[in-house]
């Protein structure tokens, strides 16, 4: 009895150890990383843009195209149908965000306008109300965001540090990932200890699957959100409709926000253009069409089953993230939680095989 008994406890402090290792690097890394900030942000979008690639770039390979070949026909592809985006984009977004730029001041005397003519209509319907200054309130608030957004919309804009880390910094680091993916995780088996090689091959294997295909599908899942919003806005003749459209799309990468935020700013310029028409009945609809399009078609064929959290999880996830990360921290929340959901079905799988082999 007690020599079945002296395996399975060395196994288990065994397993116990490395479990402690693990978490102290993971604790170390992660702390790195909170430190650092958005000094990770680069390297972690290079890193999306590199798993969003990897199955087209493993799809030529396997139709005889070296490594380097199937990188740059992708890169070239990409870079002619960027070039085609910003040809045919640019004009209408600049045209949109000049107007809005000009229009910033019209519409914060409207919003004025519209509030004082509702406080008015409460104080006639309930005079009890007419103490609580609620237009006062709000318009204080609204004055402050349009200044606040006049001064913050040149930097925004133009800000050459960000359009160097987006057009240069992030192409340049994916290319390298995507080139030395296969010598990068060479590099990381490497360093793990041989009784838990074959477990280690099996976890990068299914963290490369499972992450391929869930930014893959997000982002599918956010170029076709933002078209629809954009074409159905731009027919129904919403203000701004394609810049709308195209910000919802990337809003979309955070898990629930796109149509949300496309229905909440559609509305308000609508309000604010037209005041209270059957239009935002119409703005309503379409923002209800394209979540209903997304949730019952796109996102069961191409986010099926990848990340299966529950929405309350998720939820979680975002005001961790947002709080940690900010906006990163919400889009990056939801594939880092489901590698870490990944590494631990991973470990207790070794910890299960461990205990059978030696009883």
């Amino acid at each position: 009895m007690s020599q079945v008994t002296r395996p399975i406890t060395s196994t288990r402090k065994q397993l116990w150890r490395d479990l402690g290792y693990a978490a102290v690097i993971a604790g170390v890394a992660g702390l790195i990383i909170y430190a650092a900030g958005r000094g990770f942000i680069s390297f972690f979008a290079a890193c999306f843009v590199a798993f969003v690639l990897a199955p087209l770039v493993e799809a030529l390979e396997r139709r005889g195209f070296s490594r380097l070949q199937s990188v740059a026909a992708i890169y070239g592809v990409g870079l002619i149908l960027a070039a085609a985006a910003v040809f045919y984009l640019t004009p209408v977004l600049q045209h949109q965000i000049a107007t809005l730029r000009m229009k910033l001041p019209e519409y914060s005397v409207q919003a004025h306008d519209r509030l004082e003519g509702f406080q008015k209509e409460l104080d006639r319907r309930f005079p009890e109300l007419k103490r609580m200054n609620f237009a006062e309130t709000i318009t204080k608030s609204t004055r402050v965001f349009v200044d606040q957004s006049l001064e913050r919309f040149p930097n925004i804009m133009f800000n050459v540090l960000t359009l160097l880390t987006v057009f240069v910094l992030i192409p340049v680091m994916s290319w390298y990932l995507l080139l030395e993916s296969r010598a990068i995780k060479r590099f990381v088996i490497s360093l793990v200890p041989n009784r838990y090689f074959e477990p280690a091959l099996n976890l990068l294997y299914r963290v490369d699957q499972h992450l391929s295909r869930y930014l893959t599908g997000l982002l599918i899942d956010a170029v076709v959100v933002g078209c629809l919003l954009s074409v159905g806005y731009s027919i129904l003749g919403v203000p701004f409709g394609v810049t709308i459209g195209i910000s919802s799309g990337f809003v979309h990468l955070i898990p629930y926000l796109g149509p949300i935020f496309g229905a909440v700013a559609a509305l308000l310029v609508t309000i604010l253009d037209s005041g209270v028409t059957v239009k935002l009945v119409y703005v309503l609809l379409i923002a209800g069409a394209v979540h209903l399009f997304d949730s019952l078609l796109i996102q069961p064929l191409v986010l099926s089953k990848t990340a299966d959290l529950h929405p309350l999880t998720v939820l979680l996830i975002l005001i961790i993230g947002a709080n940690a990360f900010g906006v990163w921290g919400m889009v990056l929340g939801v594939p880092a939680f489901c590698v870490a959901r990944i590494v631990v079905q991973e470990y207790l799988s070794i910890a299960r095989r461990h205990l059978r082999e030696t009883i």
